[in-house]
């Protein structure tokens, strides 16, 4: 069966490559797509703020962590199954580039893993903020097509309603911020091993901004959703590419190396020293959940994790979130952990620089001596170095990044960092391999 679908991915590949000369994108072979994955704070990124410190970089990732954990819980006590969005600048710590229409016209999108849509900015533009790079004109493209009030996407599309048939979209975020405009079918391409050519992907539906106002982080296209949800670009290009993705963190601010996002068979994680977990969706089926049922620190007794009534079910305990820098975890397991952790750590504890932050210590993240902590979910123990675990807050100080949350509970990208994770949507799993993401 594997050498068929190799077959159709390859006649995926020879079909549909085009020219696209301005640009290096991706790696693709033999219709294996690996897309770059550019932190935000990177210098190769369109959001990086040249004259900002390294600490108000990370005063406002953690920032961002903490929106995000606020949100996850308003999220989970909303009844409706669509609730209003978070802000804009706490959707997503990585950009994903990628090129859309007949005229291959390059973006640059938030990638976020807890949205399920992607929206763009788009010409012409009743209200748009700053981007450097050209905004999206369906005029100019032969393959762009609005969606009818009248068919199934559109139904299907949350807080849609129509105009002259047709299909509205409107995205409202809690700040006052608004994405809206028309629901749409374009080509989405994404790059090969050859510069110069790329894999289009036809008839993605995707929401065609022509109002785009209150949003506070500039020079983006919009927000690529990578979420279960029906129009996230995983679940889009989910039958094409055998409905599995992956993922390799690098550390935030290198410039040198970047993380990277897998699609179809590039994205099966089976080498030796893999370990997997069910992958769960959650209350609503709208978010990516694991269920964690304790922590053990340096080989000890696991400690494990009291599930709340709210939690004592199948749909997954903890959020697993490539936009949230922390790893969030409940009171009572927190508690336990911090114990034992700086019980074991012989460094100089110093007050935090950073209030939500409550655990440092005067060192570096190379000097500095701490245990191993592995999570252990369902089925898979997750072994977490300093590296997942601890976090450079000035030259000489460190700082635990795993926090307390009464609310929701999230496992964030610095605990996944330089293990290359697999998410494989036919078997409903999640899987890890420890790897050096910088080689991968």
């Amino acid at each position: 069966m594997k050498g068929y679908h190799n077959l159709l991915v390859a006649l995926l590949v020879t079909l549909s490559i085009i020219c696209f000369c301005d640009i290096y994108l991706t790696e693709a072979h033999n219709g294996e797509i690996s897309v770059e994955l550019i932190h935000r704070d990177s210098p190769n990124s369109t959001l990086y703020i040249p004259n900002e410190t390294p600490f108000q970089r990370l005063t406002n990732t953690i920032n961002r962590s903490f929106k995000r954990i606020n949100h996850f819980y308003r999220r989970k006590l909303e009844e409706t199954p669509y609730p209003q969005e978070e802000i804009t600048d706490a959707n997503g710590d990585f950009i994903i580039k990628f090129a859309i229409g007949s005229n291959h016209l390059f973006q640059m999108g938030l990638a976020d893993t807890i949205s399920n849509m992607i929206w763009l900015q788009c010409q012409s533009c009743s209200s748009c903020y700053k981007q450097d790079f050209p905004i999206f004109d369906p005029a100019n493209s032969t393959t762009y097509e609005n969606v009818p009030c009248s068919a199934d996407a559109c139904g299907s599309i949350p807080n849609q309603y129509c105009t002259e048939n047709v299909c509205q979209y409107q995205m409202k975020y809690v700040s006052g911020a608004i994405s809206a405009g028309d629901v749409a079918r374009e080509t989405f391409s994404l790059g090969t091993n050859d510069p110069n050519k790329f894999i289009s992907f036809p008839k993605v539906v995707f929401g065609c901004g022509h109002v785009n106002s209150g949003i506070t982080s500039t020079n983006f296209s919009g927000i690529v959703g990578l979420g279960p949800g029906l129009f996230s670009l995983t679940t889009q290009l989910g039958n094409s590419l055998f409905n599995k993705f992956s993922y390799c963190l690098v550390r935030a601010y290198e410039s040198n190396h970047v993380s990277k996002l897998n699609f179809g068979d590039h994205a099966i994680v089976s080498d030796p020293g893999t370990v997997s977990t069910p992958l769960k969706y959650g209350p609503k089926g709208d978010l990516y959940y694991l269920n964690l049922e304790g922590i053990s620190i340096g080989g000890g007794k696991r400690i494990n994790l009291e599930v709340e009534a709210d939690l004592a079910n199948d749909q997954g305990n903890i959020i697993i979130d490539l936009a949230t820098t922390l790893t969030f975890l409940p009171l009572g397991l927190y508690g336990a952990l911090e114990s034992e952790v700086t019980s074991r750590i012989i460094s100089e504890r110093v007050p935090s620089p950073i209030e939500s932050l409550k655990v440092c210590y005067k060192s570096t993240l190379d000097s500095i001596e701490v245990p191993i902590v592995t999570a252990h979910f369902t089925g898979a123990n997750v072994m977490l170095n300093r590296d997942n675990t601890f976090i450079t807050v000035k030259d000489d100080v460190v700082c635990f990044a795993i926090v307390p949350s009464t609310g929701s509970f999230v496992y964030g990208n610095l605990a996944m960092r330089n293990y290359l994770i697999g998410i494989d949507r036919d078997k409903n799993t999640v899987s890890f391999f420890p790897t050096d993401c910088s080689k991968h």
